[in-house]
C-alpha cells in the first residue's frame, strides 16, 4: 500500500480506544504535558498550536499526539477543540499493539507523522 493512500482508522480506533467528547474551546492537552495517548478525530476538528501560534487544524480521520508515544518526551504542542468533537484516545499499550499487529496501521502512522512534519515546517 503506497504511503499516499489514506487509511481510515476511525472504526478501529473507536473500538480500540476510549471515546471522549469535547466542547468548543476545550483544551485536550497543552505543551509540556506528559504524553499519554494518540488521538484520532472521529468527528469535528482540533486546533494545534505551539508557542501560542496556530500551526494546523486536525480533521476527521486524522490523528495527533503520536510523536510523544514514540520518544516519551513532553508533548510539544497544545491541542484545543475548534468545534464540538469526538476523539478516540489510544494509550501506549494499544498503540504498540496496533503498530505491531494491525495491517496498514504503521503506514497510517508514518503518513500522519510526515504530514505533521511538513505542516510544521511550512508554519515556521
Amino acid at each position: 500500500m503506497p504511503i499516499t493512500d489514506k487509511v481510515d482508522v476511525r472504526t478501529f480506533a473507536r473500538s480500540m480506544g476510549t471515546v471522549l467528547s469535547y466542547k468548543l474551546g476545550d483544551t485536550i492537552f497543552q505543551e509540556n504535558d506528559t504524553p499519554q495517548f494518540m488521538y484520532v478525530v472521529l468527528a469535528g476538528s482540533v486546533e494545534i498550536s505551539t508557542h501560542g501560534k496556530q500551526i494546523e487544524t486536525i480533521h476527521e480521520g486524522d490523528a495527533f499526539g503520536i510523536l510523544p508515544l514514540l520518544d516519551d518526551l513532553p508533548v510539544p504542542i497544545t491541542a484545543r477543540a475548534s468545534e464540538i468533537c469526538e476523539l478516540a484516545l489510544i494509550d501506549r499499550k494499544k498503540f504498540r499493539f496496533m503498530v505491531e499487529e494491525v495491517p496498514n496501521f504503521v503506514w497510517y502512522v508514518m503518513g500522519e507523522l510526515a504530514h505533521r512534519l511538513r505542516t510544521t515546517n511550512a508554519a515556521l
